[in-house]
């Protein structure tokens, strides 16, 4: 669970999410949700975590989807 929300600190920062060990666990279930690999298993979620923050758009669409959903 959550092995790569570490990686995120940056995009974490700027839609003002603290990167807690109190909702590592939220905030892994919301980024699955928003990737659609809510079953997927942490490794997997990383690699396509990475394919995200490298594309500019899908970057964008995951901090837009990041400021939306409620992540303390």
């Amino acid at each position: 669970m959550s092995c790569y929300t570490r990686h995120l600190s940056d995009i974490l920062k700027s839609v003002g999410i603290k990167n807690t060990k109190e909702n590592r666990k939220v905030l892994d279930k919301k980024i699955r949700e928003i990737m659609g690999k809510e079953k997927a298993d942490c490794p997997d979620v990383w690699r396509e975590v990475k394919v995200w923050i490298h594309n500019p758009k899908k970057k964008e669409k995951l901090i837009e989807q990041l400021k939306k959903k409620k992540v303390a």
